[in-house]
């Protein structure tokens, strides 16, 4: 219980951390930067004005501070916040000496920042909104007196936004690639080949982290272990291409009689795992039991022949914590009921339950005879 809550105010600190560093960047460029473009600004403008837009920013982001380190709808959902943003901006630049003050590089600052959570098309209209809002208050601090108004300027910082734009938008699509790539390096890491399942190294690391579920929780993780019944003889009998097509199939039927929340694993040959949270025994064995009737019914058409073999599937179930509170030896106990299923007839599902009350009855008997 105590990793699972330390992990878990962990993951918390980690998400609030990247917050308090943008909130932090807001408040430095209000209470520093800005009052230091106000003093080195050499041309007049109207104080009241100024310091009252000024006062209405500090308010504005003593709320946004607290919405957005508390919220949860903090990314995407607060967009809007960057708009208003450069909306500010440009405001402070009206009232700084518009096209005569620095204080447009601020801009450049905003929409990097908002272009590493988006896409390129949303960089796209936050920076035609920057270029229109900032063109038109510059254009509005010259007071309608545009005779001597130095348009080629503006133009170039214009362009200025739209070569940030440009570069920010490569470095995301270049980024966005890598992901993808990254993506599909670990799903093949973690995913055996021929069948589509979980292959044996996510196994390893996932049944820790199912089991302190289910510690944390306080429901049952279940865990079913699955051999095909034969399959060296199988595989002898009809090729190895035949016997990967029957592990194709079954790790199909697993597939379509699962949960989304169930882990499937080929854990090794013809051996499969499911990892089942919630679920009580009982109900775990029908799932069990499910597959190994679903794939009795398949007929295995072999290539190249007329006729068809049918092919079973024996089931071991063990649960965490019932069984032990030791998920490994859960494993083990799965194992050994597995290994009785197959001693007993095969094509059956046993519980470990079943193994304890033979092993009880046999200590009874030992006891009788001695």
């Amino acid at each position: 219980m105590d990793i699972i809550n330390d992990s878990v105010i962990e993951k918390k600190l980690k998400s609030i951390e990247p917050k308090k560093g943008y909130v932090f960047v807001r408040w430095g460029l209000l209470l520093l930067i800005i009052p230091i473009f106000l003093i080195v600004s050499d041309k007049p403008f109207l104080y009241v004005r100024f310091w009252f837009v000024f006062a209405f920013a500090s308010v504005y982001n003593v709320v946004f501070s607290i919405l957005y380190l508390k919220s949860k709808l903090a990314g995407k959902n607060f967009g809007f916040i960057f708009y208003a943003d450069i909306l500010l901006v440009s405001i402070f630049s009206y009232f700084l000496g518009g096209l005569q003050s620095d204080i447009y590089v601020l801009l450049f600052f905003i929409i990097a920042y908002y272009g590493t959570s988006r896409d390129v098309s949303s960089i796209t209209k936050i920076s035609i909104f920057t270029i229109i809002t900032y063109c038109v208050l510059s254009l509005l601090s010259e007071g309608g007196n545009l005779a001597g108004f130095n348009f080629l300027k503006l133009a170039i910082r214009g362009m200025f936004i739209i070569f940030t734009a440009y570069g920010i938008s490569s470095i995301i699509i270049q980024v966005k690639i890598y992901d993808e790539m990254h993506k599909r390096e670990f799903k093949r890491a973690r995913t055996d080949k021929l069948t589509g399942l979980a292959n044996r190294h996510y196994f390893d690391q996932k049944l820790e982290e199912e089991a302190l579920y289910a510690e944390y929780s306080g429901k049952p993780l279940n865990v079913l272990m699955f051999d095909i019944d034969n399959f060296k003889v199988y595989n002898d009998s009809y090729g190895h291409i035949e016997g990967d097509k029957l592990l194709s199939l079954f790790g199909n039927i697993i597939l379509q009689s699962i949960r989304k929340t169930d882990i499937p694993v080929r854990y090794g040959g013809e051996e499969f795992i499911i990892l089942i949270r919630d679920l009580d025994l009982e109900m775990a064995k029908n799932v069990g039991d499910r597959i190994r009737n679903q794939l009795e019914k398949e007929n295995m058409s072999l290539e190249n022949k007329k006729d068809s073999v049918k092919v079973t599937v024996s089931c071991g179930i063990a649960q965490f914590p019932k069984h032990s509170d030791n998920i490994k030896k859960v494993v083990e106990y799965a194992d050994k009921a597995l290994y009785h299923a197959k001693r007993t007839g095969k094509n059956k599902v046993v519980c470990y339950d079943e193994v304890l009350q033979l092993e009880h009855e046999l200590e009874v008997n030992k006891a009788k005879t001695s």
